[in-house]
């Protein structure tokens, strides 16, 4: 009886797996991207902050990063940009929330100000006036922006963007190796959960 629950278990679990990896279809939710994939698990979206999809999109994200904390990894883009070289300086600044640990605060105030106030931020001042606003002193703010490690990091970022060959956002790319495909999911009732599942799916695939 015993060995024959065990051989019952396993052939349900078996099934479960098979029901599961039949969910996702390459070329309808996944695209892939690279023959190797990365050591370590790793989601990255590679988003800009004048990009309303990925303003519409931050609630996925956050769901992403709340159920993937360790892998999930935001990364900005430069190639948007509203106006002259803009995108490069919003993608330091971006760094510099980052580094002074106030990421969780300065993404929705951004955010806020480009569409849900309008009030796009075109230039370093408009960028710099919204960290005065959360807590961010304009000297720490400057001095953060001409730092040697801020300009490296940011410059990291468009070179992994370029990589990837990521030329529109919101991009989400899994291990390195899968980009995942919003569009597969215009039918799903609960878009949310079934994306976040396919991120789940992809990290155990690689």
């Amino acid at each position: 009886m015993k060995n024959w629950l065990l051989g019952l278990a396993s052939a349900l679990l078996l099934v479960t797996g098979m029901v599961q990896a039949q969910e996702f279809e390459e070329g309808t939710h996944y695209e892939v991207i690279s023959d190797a994939a990365t050591s370590d698990a790793q989601i990255l979206e590679f988003f800009s902050f004048y990009c309303v999809h990925c303003y519409r999109f931050e609630p996925i994200a956050e769901r992403l990063k709340k159920e993937h904390p360790d892998a999930f990894e935001k990364m900005h883009v430069s190639f948007l940009s509203p106006k002259d070289d803009v995108g490069e300086t919003m993608t330091k600044a971006f760094v510099v929330a980052q580094k002074l640990g106030i990421e969780e605060k300065i993404i929705p105030a951004i955010f806020d100000y480009n569409f849900a106030q309008r009030n796009m931020l075109t230039s370093e001042d408009d960028i710099r006036n919204v960290f005065i606003l959360n807590g961010v002193s304009g000297e720490e703010f400057d001095k953060a922006m001409s730092s040697f490690a801020v300009r490296a990091a940011a410059s990291k970022m468009d070179r992994t963007a370029a990589d990837m060959e990521v030329r529109a956002t919101p991009t989400f790319i899994v291990n390195g190796k899968y980009k995942m495909l919003p569009q597969g999911f215009r039918d799903s009732d609960d878009f949310a959960a079934d994306f976040s599942k396919l991120a789940g799916y992809l990290l155990d695939k690689s």
